[in-house]
């Protein structure tokens, strides 16, 4: 199916597991595809063994063996999964993808971090809820909805898992709710309790506190966007995109602590942006970083546009619509603005932002006043 890309791609092909394996060992490569049911070890057992040994490798399942055991056991180990049949021009899209997601990171050390990365640290009270909702044979998914949706990493790795195929979808979903639905409870009980993918991480009560802020403002930042007049069919793209905009953060609080710690002082000391000294210290962001994941992850384009780019200068004039990723942009200077947060946004920064569109300068007093109330709501 691929012979038409050989001229394109370097490729070698293993008839096992095993077979697979002697071949890493002689020779580098970016990407592998491999089957689940196999001779001697199956494809969750060799995508686990690869991660361990070439953290930067992606990870790709492309399986006609589809089943609910099959999918939980590729969920921690493969970064997508594809079902045969699949087309030729869908795995080489696929493919082209996961390449192009190097270019976000220029330094190879941080792209294997960022690859070998199954889970996000979820805050502890999540996976509680979660846990207690779904043991109540009363709660609704609307209910287990609104649990994820206060939670970054939870909220990430479930829309991994519908727009990965993991569970058979081949539509593309970008908001909470479709994805809780799809998922329904008998899965996601089994993702929570059984295969462990949203753990709980233990670290500092330095660090601890910071993820708890990160949440903190991703949850404000996805309420102020999804007020915002974006088209209303793409409010829940917008919103999911507002919420992920720092998934970043967690990724360097736990995977990059040290380096990351340097910089969190650094911004505080300075009263410089994070992602400035991000960059300083580490050689990229948290926005590449946690954009360069969710591309791996399969999430929208859109998401992962508005993700990367959330920190970029972006000229504005008289007739540009309200995107996702300006939404996003503005919502996260809205929210620090209106939480005090100093160092992260400059004086003026929002008034330079909306002076070329005499529209978004006149809104901006309404803006200011629904960040202000999101951010005193969440206080409470």
């Amino acid at each position: 199916m691929l012979r038409p890309y050989r001229k394109q791609w370097d490729m070698a092909f293993a008839n096992s597991g095993n077979e697979a394996l002697a071949m890493l060992a002689q020779s580098p490569y970016d990407v592998i595809v491999s089957d689940m049911r196999m001779p001697g070890m199956d494809g969750a057992q060799l995508l686990e063994l690869v991660r361990e040994r070439y953290p930067g490798m992606v990870r790709l399942v492309l399986s006609g063996q589809f089943g609910k055991d099959a999918a939980l056991h590729a969920v921690p180990v493969a970064h997508q999964f594809l079902m045969k049949p699949c087309d030729a021009g869908k795995l080489q899209a696929t493919i082209e993808r996961f390449c192009e997601c190097d270019s976000m990171i220029a330094d190879g050390a941080t792209r294997r971090v960022v690859s070998a990365i199954g889970e996000l640290p979820a805050l502890p009270s999540t996976y509680a809820a979660l846990v207690d909702a779904l043991g109540d044979p009363e709660t609704s998914l609307d209910q287990v909805g609104a649990i994820v949706e206060r939670d970054v990493a939870v909220a990430a790795k479930v829309l991994q898992l519908v727009n990965s195929s993991f569970f058979g979808l081949s539509r593309e979903v970008a908001t909470i709710s479709m994805a809780v639905g799809y998922l329904g409870f008998e899965t996601l009980t089994q993702l929570v309790v059984t295969v462990e993918v949203f753990r709980t991480f233990a670290c500092g009560p330095h660090l601890s506190a910071f993820v708890e802020e990160v949440q903190r403002h991703s949850r404000c930042v996805a309420s102020i966007a999804a007020r915002l007049p974006v088209v209303r069919q793409k409010s829940g793209t917008t919103s999911v995109a507002a919420l992920l905009h720092d998934v970043g953060k967690l990724i360097m609080a736990t995977r990059l602590t040290g380096q990351f710690e340097l910089a969190l002082q650094a911004s505080v000391e300075q009263k410089r942006p994070l992602q400035t000294l991000e960059e300083e210290i580490t050689g990229t962001t948290h926005a590449e970083i946690g954009a360069y994941l969710l591309a791996l992850w399969g999430l929208p384009s859109a998401v992962v546009t508005a993700v990367s780019q959330h920190h970029l200068p972006i000229s504005v004039t008289a007739d540009t619509p309200l995107d996702i990723r300006l939404a996003v942009r503005l919502a996260d200077m809205l929210e620090h603005e209106a939480a005090g947060h100093v160092e992260n946004i400059l004086p003026g920064a929002l008034e330079d932002f909306c002076k070329a569109s005499p529209e978004w300068t006149e809104s901006l007093p309404e803006w200011r006043k629904i960040a202000e109330d999101v951010v005193q709501g969440e206080a409470q």
